[in-house]
């Protein structure tokens, strides 16, 4: 069948949460995809930003298969031996103090566990975010995950003592330069959070990749440890899309020369299979287990899931990823500066290793129509992209074992693209978009619930205040730095 027959045949069933692209994808190697077509696309954000050792790994297959013929599901109450391994594995790579584990389905799971660790270990019940960070999509998550706070589509009330740090024009200045900075931000964080006594822990990304692929500066996470020990507040860091050798190290913490009291990992541990883990110190889990602290879920410590972990850090310490993430990520972010250097219509780039960054430089007014002209320009050139904060921030994670031929390619489409948004017009380029009639539907349908929405929950002020900006903002693309 080919995509179209797909669509036409099972379409009515999806349930249409995003917009789907066109392609039916039925196989996966290395940072290739194949669709139901025959078309490949390489790959530059790993799936999900979880396939680091890339698609269908045959090693990583293998474990998983191995593993899946003997045992797949415990339940709560019962150990196996990946789940063993597992743990044993994580504690080899970890900081020493970091050696007690447990493993879940979810990133979002991984935090809430955290959440809990946190609160029961301090008896204090706040959390802190930062303003631009991103912890997942269950009510406590987003609370402190300040990219929901303008999504109406999202709003939900709010879990009491959910604090989100701000991060400034100025900070967004120094996290994509990573220039020093005496952070002048954090001089403020005391007297913002108030009352440090109820505070649990404070949550970071160490590269804010939904917030704009910011990488906080030298010394910027160091201060705020320093900030949170002195006040008694435990630091958990979530490395979600940084861990496991995307930064060219097993944790993007250690380019800050800290540690965690509680780490929480998903996403690239699992090689795109659905585990994530939290680990932490045999003080705090001894602690909160005497004070009778369980934890029940339907997937906690499934073999299965551990397996896959087991094959991750196996695969990436056999065919010396973090070497390769490290040296292939220099590569491609000075293919990338070079681009930008003959491309007006980029800049900003920025990243660590194979976590990479760069904004496509448009007005305000069109960014979203422009980065979707872009995203899909390239993916029908066979190259898939995603953008991120404030639609214009593009995200590069490929899976680890990109080679130069790859990366390569990606800049001459790239490239391509890029002229092609400049020259086109919108009508030309919306021809790269989705064409399936139920994907063009929910294009239109976004555009009339957004207005409605906006509408229903603004007051008149803001919509005249809305109305008159758009009157005097200038429509058309600049091509300035």
């Amino acid at each position: 069948m080919t995509s179209a027959e797909y669509w036409q045949s099972y379409g009515d069933n999806a349930m249409m949460a995003m917009p789907y692209a066109d392609q039916i994808l039925v196989e996966g190697r290395g940072c290739i995809v194949v669709d139901a077509d025959g078309n490949k696309l390489l790959d530059l954000a790993s799936g999900m930003f979880c396939c680091v050792l890339g698609h269908n790994h045959p090693k990583f297959v293998r474990r998983v298969v191995e593993q899946a013929e003997r045992l797949v599901h415990t339940g709560t109450q019962f150990l196996s031996p990946p789940v063993l391994e597992a743990g044993f594995k994580l504690a080899q790579i970890t900081p020493k103090s970091l050696n007690k584990s447990i493993f879940l389905s979810t990133g979002t799971e991984a935090n809430e566990f955290a959440f809990r660790l946190a609160k029961t270990f301090t008896g204090r019940t706040g959390i802190v975010g930062l303003s631009r960070g991103y912890y997942g999509t269950s009510l406590a998550t987003k609370s402190v995950s300040g990219l929901f706070k303008h999504n109406l589509r999202d709003s939900l009330p709010l879990v009491p003592e959910s604090i989100r740090l701000p991060i400034t024009p100025q900070c967004v200045n120094c996290f994509m330069k990573a220039s020093s900075c005496e952070f002048p931000c954090l001089e403020s964080v005391e007297e913002w959070v108030g009352d440090w006594n109820s505070v649990a822990a404070i949550i970071v990304e160490p590269i804010l990749s939904a917030g704009g692929m910011l990488t906080p500066p030298p010394g910027y996470l160091a201060e705020l440890r320093r900030i949170s020990r002195r006040h008694g507040v435990l630091m958990i860091i979530d490395e979600a899309q940084t861990g496991f050798g995307r930064t060219g190290k097993w944790f993007a913490f250690e380019h800050h020369n800290i540690e965690p009291d509680i780490l929480t990992l998903s996403k690239s541990i699992g090689n795109g299979f659905p585990v994530a883990a939290v680990v932490t110190t045999s003080e705090i889990a001894d602690q909160v287990s005497a004070r009778g602290f369980w934890n029940l879920s339907s997937h906690q410590s499934d073999p299965l899931g551990a397996a896959a972990v087991c094959a991750v850090i196996d695969i990436v310490q056999e065919e010396h990823l973090l070497d390769h993430a490290a040296k292939a990520g220099r590569y491609f972010s000075e293919r990338l500066k070079d681009l930008s250097n003959r491309q007006q219509l980029i800049g900003n780039v920025r990243g660590l290793g194979l976590m990479i960054g760069f904004d496509l430089l448009v007005e305000d007014s069109v960014a979203e129509q422009a980065a979707n002209d872009f995203m899909y320009c390239c993916r029908q050139r066979g190259v898939h992209l995603t953008f991120g904060y404030g639609c214009r921030s593009f995200r590069i994670i490929p899976p680890l074992v990109i080679s130069t031929d790859e990366i390569d390619r990606a800049i001459d489409v790239i490239d391509e693209s890029l002229t092609k948004v400049r020259l086109c017009d919108h009508a030309e380029l919306r021809a790269y978009w989705p064409a399936n009639p139920k994907t063009s539907r929910l294009w239109q349908r976004n555009t009339v619930s957004r207005v409605a929405s906006a509408l229903w929950h603004s007051p008149p002020q803001e919509w005249f205040e809305r109305a008159k900006s758009l009157a005097g903002h200038k429509l058309g693309r600049s091509v300035g730095r």
